[in-house]
């Protein structure tokens, strides 16, 4: 009796385990489904063009460098695109990894089969597509430093009442209530995921030896 009921134990728990490790992976599916590499390379399109390319044209110590060598400043920053691009790139996963934890822990296995289900479809990759786009060509951040806001086309009416349909579901009110939570662990992924300083260093030098240039910062000015 002993040996069968642990028998049964043991088939319990790897049953469990099994389910357990579906359900992950049916999150990690859904992770990559609504955050796809060409949204990344959107964000990261958006990154450069609002916030690093205006803050290196804007260097008072590059604006020389960038008289007697046109061309420079749009050269330094292409060759970080390149390493920051690599980077993200090679971490995709492990944000896929963490996001897909939170949506199999809160979206039970037929959510999970749902939600996957619309986000596969063809409506809403289009409408993500829309997304991609207006996020991809949003105009660089104004001298005042205002946020720069994005107005994502408007989904066909079907794919609009497709979109309707699935939010209404008890799987869409999950992924919303849970949408601060994932925010939260992109943006710390996005931050852990860029290149080292050094390849970065390296990138720039490159582009300096290119250009026949010489970086010497201007020092900082001391009170006496």
């Amino acid at each position: 009796m002993f040996a069968a009921s642990a028998l049964a134990s043991m088939t319990i728990g790897t049953a469990a385990a099994q389910t357990t490790a579906s359900r992950i992976n049916a999150g990690t599916a859904l992770a990559r489904l609504i955050y796809p590499p060409e949204l990344d390379e959107a964000v990261m399109t958006l990154t450069f063009n609002a916030g690093v390319a205006p803050t290196y044209h804007a260097d008072l110590d590059l604006t020389p460098l960038e008289a007697a060598h046109p061309g420079l400043i749009d050269a330094m920053v292409a060759a970080m695109r390149v390493e920051y691009r690599r980077a993200r790139t090679a971490a995709l996963p492990t944000l896929w990894a963490r996001t897909g934890a939170v949506y199999a822990r809160r979206l039970d296995d037929a959510e999970l089969r749902e939600a996957i289900a619309f986000h596969a479809s063809d409506g809403a990759r289009r409408i993500r597509a829309l997304e991609i786009a207006v996020i991809a060509k949003a105009p660089p951040a104004d001298a005042g430093g205002d946020a720069i806001q994005l107005y994502p086309a408007d989904p066909t009416p079907v794919d609009g009442v497709a979109q309707g349909m699935f939010n209404a579901t008890l799987a869409g009110e999950k992924l919303a209530a849970i949408q601060a939570e994932v925010r939260a662990i992109n943006d710390d992924w996005s931050g852990k995921a860029a290149p080292p300083a050094a390849i970065v260093e390296a990138a720039l030098a490159r582009v300096m030896v290119r250009f026949g240039a010489v970086y010497a910062p201007t020092a900082p000015a001391t009170s006496r």
